[in-house]
């Protein structure tokens, strides 16, 4: 099964306002307060400009530096991080663009929200990791980076409320969003959500005169939740076998909302994973 990306980041479609050290802010505490520092590669980058908006649950800030080196982050407010890339600010630079793995992010970058205040509307994160040419090989060429920032951030309005995936694995809250799908045997579409974690889960339906409706499921049926997991040693998803119930209240070529509880089963140690009180609202286009 091969899972392919739809799109880098599917909500941010507005500008963002740029404000930098010497700008005015809404807060002139908060704005006074406001720094963004990383290194790269070793090497102190001076912080120049940095941006951020805030979409729902969803947050997006960049950071550009004197020496022409940009640093951008999309994450969510329970500090899973989506994407950490790294870039320089001129076309005819040969410094190349660099992303944080793709697979289980946390294994490599370690991301830390230390706060998020919302009547302020501030960001504060802890960062450091490697950041590879291939996102979805670790053995590629990488870079390390490491810094920390605070700054103010602008509040837009997402176009659609509260886009997500929600589950308790083996009791642990879990908060992902889709941003990749497949279609299985050209019949079965398939939405994963992620998050910078080991675990993706799967939202499966009919890709044509899909029903809403309440469905148990194991692993050979149309509509069903999968689970994998992340195997560092062969840097391979695994599959897992699964038993459960899914309730889909919202299927259409545009988005799938519901509900669902489901056991994974490992298929060689078996292994088992609760996965319970799960919700999704995703975009099914792709």
């Amino acid at each position: 099964m091969t899972k392919f990306k739809v799109i880098v980041f599917v909500l941010f479609t507005a500008f963002i306002s740029s404000c930098s050290s010497n700008d005015s802010n809404d807060d002139e505490n908060s704005s006074a307060e406001a720094y963004f520092n990383f290194t790269y590669d070793g090497k102190v980058q001076t912080a120049k400009t940095w941006e951020a908006q805030k979409q729902g649950d969803f947050i997006e800030v960049l950071g550009t530096s004197q020496e022409g080196m940009a640093i951008g982050f999309k994450f969510n407010i329970y500090g899973n991080l989506y994407q950490a890339t790294t870039n320089p600010t001129s076309v005819t630079s040969q410094i190349p663009w660099l992303v944080a793995s793709e697979n289980f992010t946390s294994n490599t970058f370690t991301f830390t929200l230390e706060n998020l205040n919302t009547t302020d509307k501030t960001v504060q994160v802890k960062f450091s990791g490697k950041v590879y040419e291939n996102g979805y090989d670790y053995e590629s060429d990488f870079v390390n980076v490491s810094g920390s920032f605070k700054v103010p951030y602008k509040d837009i309005t997402p176009e659609i409320e509260g886009l997500g995936t929600f589950a308790k694995i083996d009791g642990k809250d879990w908060h992902g969003l889709a941003f990749e799908g497949t279609i299985e045997n050209q019949e079965t579409k398939i939405i994963y959500a992620q998050n910078d974690g080991e675990y993706t889960i799967g939202i499966a339906f009919p890709d044509y005169e899909a029903k809403t409706g309440t469905y148990n499921f194991t692993s050979n049926n149309t509509y069903r939740i999968s689970f994998q997991k992340y195997d560092v040693a062969t840097h391979e998803d695994v599959t897992y076998d699964v038993s459960g119930t899914v309730t889909f209240t919202t299927l259409n070529d545009y988005l799938a909302a519901g509900t669902f509880s489901l056991t994974a089963t490992h298929p060689v140690t078996k292994a088992k994973i609760v996965i319970s009180n799960g919700t999704f609202k995703e975009s099914a286009e792709f």
